[in-house]
């Protein structure tokens, strides 16, 4: 009988998560261009820095659940020159068309809900994923502070619905430790309740824009619980060997 409890708990942990893990990671992200009535749109992509958190609780059939965030930069450059504006009392005369920064946001901050795919490779030492995520982005800046490389600063206060996808390969270092390489695709749909559009002098109209960006990100992962995914070696009461795959169990429970 307690062979027969030990092994109902053993089923039992089958179906709870295989491991759950956690990661931190750095990298670049381009993005593309703005829409809606944000006038200010580049023609080049810039290259901006990117890091990455996430948290992921893998299942024994292998799909990844859990939650993730970036944060990076979204700019660009235009060869276009724009008019200017009046940012509070700093009267800015031209954006654009000076090989400087188009800066949206400074920092671009997602947290994201997401699913994966995951394919393991020798036993799971590594594995290659692939999913998709939803949630919420958020675009902060400091618009009275111009760097050097700086044309145009846009406004604090952005946020709204992001979604998007992931793809990525991970490998084992040690028994917790590894490391993991992912592609991310990002689209923000940003409203600025306190922000107006430029360049629209007659009818004024709160900034609304939408934006993809495509983060690139390396970084060390953490194993901080591993289950076993079947009850594996264990044995039944009549002390015949249990097998993930039923076809090989001999005898009844």
């Amino acid at each position: 009988m307690k062979k027969l409890l030990l092994f109902t708990l053993l089923i039992g942990i089958k179906a709870q998560a295989q491991e759950l893990e956690g990661g931190v990671g750095g990298g670049f992200s381009i993005n593309g261009q703005p829409t809606d009535n944000m006038v200010y749109k580049g023609d080049q992509s810039v290259m901006n820095y990117s890091t990455n958190l996430r948290l992921l609780y893998t299942t024994k059939n292998l799909w990844q659940i859990g939650l993730e965030g970036h944060m990076h930069e979204l700019s660009s450059k235009s060869s276009k020159k724009y008019g200017g504006y009046i940012n509070n009392a700093l009267l800015v005369d031209s954006i654009g068309g000076d090989d400087k920064k188009l800066v949206y946001a400074k920092h671009a901050v997602n947290i994201m809900a997401v699913i994966n795919k995951r394919f393991d490779f020798k036993g799971g030492a590594s594995y290659a994923y692939i999913g998709g995520a939803i949630g919420v982005g958020f675009a902060r800046n400091n618009a009275h502070k111009y760097d050097a490389n700086e044309s145009y600063n846009g406004p604090d206060g952005g946020r709204g619905i992001a979604f998007g996808a992931q793809l990525g390969y991970a490998a084992n270092v040690s028994s917790n430790i590894g490391i993991y390489l992912e592609a991310a695709f990002r689209y923000y749909n940003f409203d600025y309740k306190d922000a107006g559009a430029p360049q629209i002098w007659t009818n004024p109209q709160p900034l609304k824009y939408s934006i993809m960006a495509f983060p690139v990100t390396f970084g060390l992962r953490y194993t901080f619980i591993k289950i076993p995914g079947s009850a594996y070696g264990t044995y039944n009461k009549y002390n015949r060997r249990y097998y993930e795959n039923k076809r090989y169990n001999r005898g009844k429970y």
